[in-house]
């Protein structure tokens, strides 16, 4: 099985589970519509140290074949990008010789079978977020358990790609910490958003999943388990660590199941993070399923000519 057929195999399996805004761009053709900047909630950044509130936005891909009024099921689909960069409609940017694809190229894949697909921004380190969540939360992971040696140094790694000035690991930890939060809250923000908005959209709001790479799988780990974003089920691709502890989260009743995906060739914050996830998730009995792909980086394609 190809890297494609396996990450399309993951994707399906878990999703199977579970008057519009002006249309900026119709692919009838491709079997969907695509309704662009979508404001789905308001978010606090304080990027010269005053805060302020900014739109969060979303794109929409409706499938285009007729089901009568039969309600369809979702998906929210959270970018990664190590909590620094990433979002919609976005080039893909190039990591250690591959090239990073985009929630978009996957909501393409879905749209056209019959799921209407939500593609979110949230707030990025660079923004400095502002969480409403208390960082004292009592299920929050200790700061150090959060933001590992292994993510500040990735952290480090993009803000130098990034061209961003050199601050110090402590100062990486504050800001990925409140990043981590903030994205977690951003995503509840959006699932509320699809459930209210059910009708409009003519979605079962009993099927909604979320999913996503990295920094967005982990994000929708923690509006599931965390903050309670009601859902049917989460598909996290190569998650990084972070955010709530799931040996207090987890006895919670009635969470969405899961399936967690890892490759072969993921970064070292996903292959450390994810085997103590499925201990604490088979030590809690919570329903679970894992899929591991060899030779592949989650989500990454060799396709050179894509980007330099």
């Amino acid at each position: 099985m190809n890297r494609c057929e396996i990450l399309n195999s993951a994707i399906l399996t878990v999703v199977a589970m579970f008057a519009l805004t002006e249309i900026a761009l119709a692919e009838p053709a491709f079997g969907y519509d695509l309704q662009t900047d979508v404001v789905y909630g308001q978010g606090i950044i304080a990027p010269d140290g005053i805060e302020m509130s900014r739109d969060l936005m979303l794109d929409v891909y409706t499938p285009t074949d007729s089901t009568g009024d039969a309600a369809r099921p979702a998906v929210v689909l959270v970018h990664g990008g190590a909590y620094y960069r990433g979002g919609r409609r976005q080039p893909p940017y190039r990591i250690e010789g591959a090239v990073h694809s985009r929630q978009e190229d996957y909501a393409q894949m879905l749209a056209p079978l019959g799921y209407v697909v939500f593609v979110i921004e949230y707030r990025l380190a660079p923004e400095l977020p502002v969480p409403q969540t208390s960082l004292d939360h009592p299920d929050l992971q200790d700061p150090l358990t959060m933001a590992p040696d292994s993510g500040i140094e990735r952290t480090q790694y993009v803000r130098e790609v990034m061209g961003l000035p050199t601050i110090s690991d402590e100062e990486v930890r504050e800001i990925g910490i409140a990043s981590i939060i903030a994205a977690a809250e951003d995503v509840k923000k959006a699932v509320d958003y699809v459930r209210a908005n059910a009708a409009i959209y003519n979605i079962d709001p009993d099927r909604i999943a979320i999913g996503g790479h990295s920094a967005g799988a982990a994000a929708t780990i923690n509006a599931a388990y965390g903050l309670d974003a009601e859902v049917k089920a989460i598909f996290p691709l190569s998650p990084g660590g972070g955010g709530f502890d799931l040996a207090k989260v987890l006895q919670k009743p009635d969470l969405p199941a899961i399936l967690v995906m890892q490759s072969q060739n993921d970064l070292a914050i996903s292959a450390e993070t994810i085997p103590l996830m499925l201990a604490e998730m088979k030590r809690a009995g919570h329903t679970y399923e894992f899929a591991w792909g060899s030779g592949i980086w989650s989500f990454l394609s060799d396709r050179r000519s894509l980007t330099r």
